[in-house]
Formats: C-alpha cells, structure tokens, sequence
C-alpha cells in the first residue's frame, strides 16, 4: 500500500534468499537507524499517543508464544499510522461476522493479505461499514491503541500500536486450525511482489530466519513515510515479530524499507 494507489497484478512467486542481501544492507544502515532520533507525541496524562508527523520513530515488540514473555518492547504502545496491516482487521472481522467461513473461503480476502491489494481492500472496507471495522474488532480483540481514521475512506489511515498488533497475532494463533488457515496461509505464501508493484519482502523475510508468516504496510504522504513489518516467525510460529517505524516528510521509502530490514535483522539473537 503506498499512498492507496490501486493494484498491478503480478505472478505469486516467493524469495527464499532474500537473508544474503541483508548483511550488506544491515553493515550500511543499521548505525544510522540506530542512533536515529524517535520522538513521539505526549500527552498530559503520560499516554505515549500519536507518533509526531514530523518525527522519526519506531515500536518493536518480540513477543515469546512458549514462554509466554515479552522478550524486546520498545515504544510498544505508540500509535503508527496503519497502512496495509489494517488489511488483518479487515481479514478478521469478514471471518468474525461469517461473510467468510472454512466452507466459504473468500480467494479476494487471501489476494488482499497476500498480494497487499489496494483495491481490493478498500471493496471489503466499504462493504464491511468502513471505520466501524476498525471499531468493532478493536471491541472483540481488547485492542488499546488501535483507532479508525479521520476520514473513513482512508483505511490505511488507521491507528494501531506494536502491542495491538502482538494481541492481534495472538488471536490469529487462537482460532481454530481451519479459521486460523484462512488468515495465515495467505501470509505464509506472500508475494514478493505486492499488487501495486512494491517489492514487500523488506524487514522479516529479509532479516529474519524461515519459516515465517508476514503482513507488511507501507505508505508515503500525509506527512511522512511508514514502513512496517509483522508476523509470525520460527518453528510452530514461536515469536511475534512487530517492528514499525516511521520517517518525516522527504524521506524515500527505499530508505525507509531499508532502515526498517536492519533494524529487523537486529532482533535475530532473540530468536533461539
């Protein structure tokens, strides 16, 4: 997603050697996004909030499904513009109201998370109620952070937080194995190529060891760059792996992309 331009379709293929390329990007810029400045938006009451628009910032969280710990949290609470990562409450809440059901698969819904399509996302936003998706699964998952856009059409304008994202991945862990398949198998066999062009294999399946299931976001415009990775990560889906980040106006998204794969890449001691 980038910017809500709508889809190029591609060929589903997946990139297993994407991990050679990524010591060279982490030696030249993991430095750099390591001392960057991240500065959030605080509010009276000590609520971390909005990340600044003109700010640079990131979350991280790493979150341990067999010991049941939290093994990095960084910023986990701030809340990031969404971009494509709101397509998985948009996925959840078409199997929560039954549009779809293992009998009643939806090949759109698995395009949408596995492609990143725009277009076909903002068919289920709008047939979903739009905004009120965002509410109502926000309700059912316990989600603190998580806010719907200003402007209802703006789907990838929604708010959400690392934490949210780590209890959102925790409910997908939860489902049944045949509801559970309707969201992760999508995410397992994710294109590298997304429907609007981008090469989304940034963050985890660059920087990180297999098997892995993913859902990035990426967007420019409106007063910055976001740049997202997400997912599960290891043998029977070990950790949670969220890391958002967010760059000031002016900022490329291949810098962004980039910055956001060596940061990833730093978190692969933990993964044992």
């Amino acid at each position: 997603m980038l910017d809500h331009r709508t889809q190029l379709a591609v060929p589903h293929r997946r990139n297993r050697r994407g991990a050679v390329w990524v010591g060279a990007v982490a030696v030249l810029v993991t430095a750099a996004a390591l001392v960057t400045s991240f500065l959030l938006v605080r509010s009276p009451d000590g609520d971390t909030g909005e990340v600044a628009a003109n700010a640079s910032a990131r979350a991280i969280v790493v979150f341990d499904r067999t010991t049941g710990r939290t093994v990095r949290g960084d910023n986990a609470a701030a809340r990031f513009r969404s971009a494509s990562l709101v397509k998985l409450l948009i996925a959840l809440d078409l199997l929560d109201r039954g549009v779809v059901t293992p009998a009643r698969p939806s090949p759109r819904m698995s395009r949408m998370l596995a492609y990143s399509d725009d277009g076909i996302a903002q068919q289920l936003w709008d047939s979903g109620g739009g905004g009120q998706i965002v509410t109502r699964m926000a309700q059912a998952l316990g989600l603190h952070d998580t806010r719907p856009p200003t402007v209802d059409r703006r789907w990838g304008d929604t708010r959400i937080s690392a934490d949210d994202m780590v209890t959102l991945y925790r409910h997908v862990c939860g489902l049944p194995a045949d509801r559970r398949a309707l969201i992760l198998d999508p995410l397992r066999g994710a294109a590298r190529v997304a429907a609007d062009g981008t090469d989304q294999f940034f963050g985890i399946p660059s920087a990180l060891h297999e098997p892995w299931a993913v859902k990035q976001g990426w967007a420019a415009g409106q007063g910055g760059v976001d740049a997202h990775t997400s997912g599960l990560v290891g043998t029977g889906d070990r950790y949670v792996v969220v890391v958002l980040t967010h760059a000031p106006e002016g900022s490329s998204l291949s810098a962004a992309t980039a910055t956001l794969t060596a940061i990833t890449a730093t978190l692969a001691p933990l993964l044992k």
